[in-house]
């Protein structure tokens, strides 16, 4: 009843009962004026009031589930005025005001919120189709690769004087295969070394022309992911009966390590 008296929101009955019992008892006064004291504070820093006192205004204020009392018909023209009356209307507004501000920016953080969602999902898709684009971009190139890995090839085998040599696994990797087209014309060497397995770190393979019951260096080679499928070009060889691939340290070797020979084919007659 006292924050509904302060509040101006009070019955006339109300009114007149705690008017009689502010007269009657000093401890009725001090708890209003304490009331009012909150009010002020509540108003000027944005503070939160007490439990039982922000029920009674969130009751006053948004008139929830209970029924409205009914208020007396005639107005007391004495009781609007005077500080007292003016400040309980004063504090009444503000408070007001300040639930309105809080539920407005609760409704701009709301909606923030969402659209920074909503945000991060489209980054996310973007980054998930950048991501299907770099790979669609790497088949693609690889693709690419192929084609003009058997462009270069049909052209070769097309080539008068171009013989096809076929390289056959060894035992150290029986399951391994090359293919090697020579011209005797114009004596460049084409290959396409494809099924051998990525040798270790510093090592790599070599290629090598058997002429004459000797080897002849003819270039090594690399593979990678990149020229895996791709027809490489080794030294010119002017003439052989066979040609085999071994395994060596990096930049090659002067004569074949025997022991670690992948692949031997011999020229078709």
């Amino acid at each position: 009843m006292l924050e509904s008296y302060i509040l101006g929101t009070a019955t006339a009955e109300e009114i007149k009962q705690i008017r009689e019992m502010e007269k009657l008892y000093p401890e009725v006064k001090a708890e209003m004026e304490e009331i009012e004291a909150s009010l002020l504070r509540y108003s000027e820093a944005g503070a939160a009031p007490s439990g039982r006192l922000k029920k009674n205004l969130e009751a006053q204020l948004f008139e929830k589930e209970a029924a409205p009392k009914k208020r007396s018909s005639v107005v007391n023209i004495s009781s609007l005025s005077g500080p007292s009356n003016w400040m309980r209307y004063a504090v009444a507004a503000s408070v007001g005001l300040l639930i309105g501000v809080s539920a407005v920016t609760y409704s701009l953080y709301s909606q923030l919120s969402k659209a920074r969602v909503h945000l991060a999902a489209m980054q996310l898709e973007n980054e998930v189709l950048a991501d299907e684009m770099g790979k669609q971009r790497v088949e693609l190139r690889q693709q690419i690769a192929l084609l003009t890995d058997k462009k270069i090839e049909l052209a070769m085998v097309l080539k008068p004087g171009s013989k096809v040599v076929s390289l056959k696994g060894m035992d150290i990797a029986p399951e391994s295969t090359a293919m090697i087209i020579w011209n005797t014309k114009d004596k460049q060497v084409y290959l396409n070394a494809a099924s051998l397995p990525t040798p270790p770190q510093g090592k790599q393979y070599q290629l090598w022309a058997m002429v004459n019951g000797k080897p002849v260096d003819a270039g090594v080679f690399t593979l990678t992911e990149g020229t895996a499928f791709v027809m490489q070009r080794m030294k010119d060889i002017p003439e052989a009966q066979a040609f085999a691939v071994t395994l060596e340290n990096e930049g090659g070797s002067p004569a074949p390590t025997m022991d670690v020979m992948y692949l031997m084919g011999s020229v078709p007659v």
